[in-house]
């Protein structure tokens, strides 16, 4: 009786052990199922809050934007009224007309500067920068270095780095050597 019951506990041991093992794999899985989930959850928060933290920052930029414009603008209408006030100024002599004129040249260069705008202003017989200067005309010479500067006929602007106008300007080249024409040149066998 003693090796039936032996048998019996042999033969339920295993069975009840699988069973114990497989309620063990299936807690696991479940377990993993929920800790996927709370990450898929937590992946889900994290993208949100990104994109909220992009929109935020985008629109504190469009602020800053708008408001270094409403800065520049502001000084421009300052000036605007300052011309203004010259044209309406009844006594208008050649002599003040034009110091008013230089007055105002001289404040919205300033303006300008203030915001960060630098002049372009190339050097005569400095080279010719392609990425920087705009050639608007070629002189043939023999006493200047080719692809030179031989004048600078509008100045250019810069801004962050960045060229807002190039340079307008006249480059020297080589001259063109020209093949003379000879009366007694004429094709032979004729």
């Amino acid at each position: 009786m003693e090796e039936k019951n032996e048998k019996q506990k042999k033969g339920k041991a295993p069975s009840h052990t699988l069973k114990d093992k497989i309620a063990a794999l299936e807690k696991k899985i479940k377990e993993k199922d929920e800790h996927i989930k709370e990450l898929e959850d937590q992946l889900a928060r994290m993208r949100s809050e990104f994109h909220n933290f992009r929109m935020a920052l985008q629109r504190e930029q469009e602020v800053l934007i708008s408001r270094e414009k409403e800065n520049v603008v502001f000084k421009l209408i300052g000036l605007l009224e300052d011309f203004e006030r010259a044209l309406n100024h009844g006594n208008n002599t050649s002599e003040n007309f034009v110091k008013g004129i230089r007055m105002l040249y001289k404040r919205l260069a300033m303006i300008l500067t203030e915001e960060g705008v630098e002049e372009i202003l190339p050097a005569t017989g400095s080279p010719f920068d392609p990425f920087r200067d705009e050639a608007v005309e070629t002189v043939e010479s023999d006493s200047a270095e080719e692809m030179t500067i031989l004048e600078v006929k509008e100045k250019g602007y810069r801004y962050a780095n960045k060229i807002l106008k190039a340079p307008k300007v006249v480059v020297a080249v080589k001259p063109r050597v020209r093949k003379e024409k000879h009366s007694d040149d004429t094709p032979s066998g004729q």
